[in-house]
């Protein structure tokens, strides 16, 4: 036999004299009392400890699944997927969208901008898609088409100046910050909450930005009505396909 048969054989023995050794511990803490105020004898509480334990181990997985219940929730994990997936496809999106409109940027501290931006962007996927592996998912590698097709392509379709390319990435990095808002309150894992936040931060900048180097606005633009929050509700809710669930 070769060396992975011999190890697989040792694990299988070490597993078989643990148990044994589990279990007479355990059998002995279970007849103690019995067998101390003579309810039943040595041997009588011996041989119901033995087959009552075999009977439990073969009954099924009850203990095994209290003791995991509350641990890991798959229903939650598998949402947060959902949702780092959808989050990855829009940082996708956004760098295809800033290297589409490139072209028609002309002033040099936009097209800086921008390319810092499309930058942010490649680091928040990669961010995204370190999460997503890491929980045993595939790494999302193309844009959010659903969300493309209804917001993106007849705004880029119709964009000819700069200011033009200017308010699309404004509109993009606003969908983008608020997504992250949303999924910041319905997310359950801590680690990707953080990572959605800081990342939602960011693309709130990028926003205020182009806002107001780019297209020129006041603070009270930025801000209207002197608004203190962040729009929390979900702005893809209304795309059919913008939830990447795969």
């Amino acid at each position: 036999m070769d060396s992975g048969t011999w190890i697989v054989l040792a694990v299988v023995v070490l597993g078989l004299i643990f148990e044994f050794v589990n279990g007479f511990h355990d059998a002995a803490n279970a007849i103690a009392t019995v067998v101390a105020t003579r309810v039943l004898t040595p041997i009588q509480a011996t041989l119901m400890a033995g087959v009552l334990n075999l009977a439990g181990a073969l009954a099924g997985t009850a203990v095994a699944a209290t003791v995991a219940k509350g641990i890991v929730d798959s229903t939650k994990v598998s949402q947060d997927l959902v949702l780092a997936r959808t989050a990855a496809s829009l940082e996708k999106l956004a760098i295809d969208v800033y290297a589409t409109a490139a072209a028609l940027l002309t002033t040099p501290a936009i097209k800086d901008a921008a390319t810092m931006f499309a930058g942010h962007h490649q680091q928040h996927m990669d961010a995204l898609n370190g999460v997503i592996t890491k929980a045993g998912g595939k790494a999302v590698t193309e844009q959010n088409k659903a969300v493309y097709d209804a917001l993106i392509a007849p705004a880029l379709a119709a964009a000819k100046t700069e200011g033009d390319a200017v308010k699309l990435a404004t509109m993009l990095e606003e969908a983008a910050a608020q997504t992250y808002v949303f999924a910041g309150g319905a997310l359950s894992t801590p680690a990707l909450r953080s990572t959605i936040m800081t990342i939602g931060g960011v693309e709130a900048r990028h926003a205020a930005v182009l806002h107001i180097a780019g297209m020129g606005q006041t603070y009270e633009e930025v801000f209207p009505g002197d608004r203190a929050f962040f729009p929390g509700d979900n702005p893809l809710a209304g795309i059919n396909g913008a939830l990447i669930t795969t």
